[in-house]
């Protein structure tokens, strides 16, 4: 996990530690478990991205009813995982924001992510699921904050 991953993921279970504690209320390893969650599927994703290694890409990228694994074809799935791959190839990310899925506060959440690419620095929001398992999946990427005037074409992701 690089430094910039870790210091995200610490900041988390402080935020997470110390609301917990604000309340009164005892902290369980769920609950901190629960805050971190997103920001670990992406962690996970982004790492799996910079390796090429598509099944954990896709195992990770999905809906509420589940990954895409379970609806796609396997050459779909790596033609587009391959292309996210491309796109989202990076030297290093942070955590920068969490913000709420209007409508969709209890399923979903959206974290902004400060990637390095090519040299240059980005925000690109992925959006994140909850599924019918508690697992949380990738639902959609802003892959356009990348592919803005860089002559890539994408759609669907």
């Amino acid at each position: 996990m690089r430094l910039s991953a870790v210091r995200s993921a610490g900041l988390l279970l402080s935020i997470a530690v110390s609301s917990a504690c604000a309340g009164g209320g005892a902290t369980t390893r769920a609950a901190v478990d629960a805050s971190l969650a997103p920001a670990m599927t992406i962690e996970r994703f982004l790492r799996a991205a910079n390796q090429n290694d598509l099944d954990t890409m896709a195992a990770l990228f999905g809906t509420r009813d589940g990954s895409i694994t379970r609806s796609w074809s396997k050459k779909e799935v790596d033609e587009r995982m391959l292309v996210i791959a491309n796109v989202l190839r990076h030297s290093d990310y942070t955590i920068a924001g969490e913000q709420l899925v209007a409508g969709r506060r209890d399923e979903a959440t959206q974290l902004n992510v400060q990637m390095v690419i090519s040299g240059d620095t980005l925000v690109v929001p992925f959006t994140l699921v909850r599924t019918d398992a508690q697992n949380w999946l990738i639902e959609k990427i802003g892959i356009d904050a990348v592919t803005r005037g860089s002559g890539f074409r994408t759609g669907g992701f």
